[in-house]
């Protein structure tokens, strides 16, 4: 049994692992000042993993605060895969790999290695991130803007006269008041910023790319989308997965 960890900028995914398949799995928010108490919560009921697979986008001493809540309960190392050139088929357009986070690479790994065709994925996190691949595995590079709590924190902090608090309220409508313009702008922003890409990549390709949506907005948004996204809640595990069994 293997556990997996996708330890975004505020949300932990989790999933444990059965013979290639993923049996259970879970989201739990942390805060980096307590980590150690948030795995404690969160994760302590599980048995004994045999590996540990994560994919970390926190910083470095967040996988230290990992490592040794790991040691200190299962006496056990974690693994965590760094992003690459390529992954079979599949070519990263950077100039420096490192700076990608390995949340995107993992999801694109996943989206590819499933479906083999030109790709539009879309992570839905504390960023937004839109990734375009084509017919041949080539990564043609992406797009990150603030998502929609960010989005909407960043102008009610930086505008003195906006006194309101934010909002996940799916609508595109307009808005007859401040709270629900700014809510309404933000999800209106992401989807028109997401159907342009789609229609820019179809236009060069001159195809439909297939399109992936995932994250912890992913549900909300795709509600607005104009065209059809495939929701995979655990892609980025699923490619941390993929990584691991390339890796042995």
């Amino acid at each position: 049994m293997k556990l997996l960890l996708d330890i975004g900028n505020s949300s932990v995914n989790w999933a444990l692992e059965k013979g290639g398949q993923l049996a259970m799995d879970g989201v739990f928010s942390y805060d980096k000042n307590t980590f150690d108490k948030n795995l404690q919560e969160n994760l302590s009921f599980l048995q004994t993993p045999s590996n540990i697979l994560v994919a970390n986008v926190a910083g470095n001493k967040v996988f230290a605060d990992l490592q040794s809540w790991v040691k200190q309960r299962w006496r056990i190392e974690c693994w965590q895969p760094s992003v690459s050139t390529k992954f079979n088929q599949l070519k990263n357009s950077y100039n420096d790999i490192q700076e990608m986070g390995i949340d995107r690479w993992l999801a694109m790994i996943a989206a590819w290695e499933e479906h083999h065709t030109a790709l539009c994925v879309v992570g839905c996190g504390t960023a937004l991130t839109i990734d375009s691949i084509d017919l041949e595995g080539n990564h043609f590079g992406g797009y990150i803007i603030p998502g929609i709590e960010l989005m909407q924190q960043a102008l009610i902090m930086k505008t003195e006269s906006i006194n309101v608090s934010t909002n996940k309220h799916v609508s595109i409508a307009y808005a007859q008041g401040t709270q629900a313009a700014i809510n309404n702008g933000a999800f209106f922003a992401t989807t028109a910023m997401i159907d342009r890409v789609v229609m820019n990549l179809s236009d060069e390709l001159k195809t439909l790319p297939k399109c992936i949506i995932f994250g912890g907005m992913a549900e909300l948004i795709s509600r607005l989308l104009k065209n059809e996204f495939q929701h995979e809640s655990n892609l980025v595990l699923y490619g941390l997965l993929i990584a691991y069994e390339d890796y042995q």
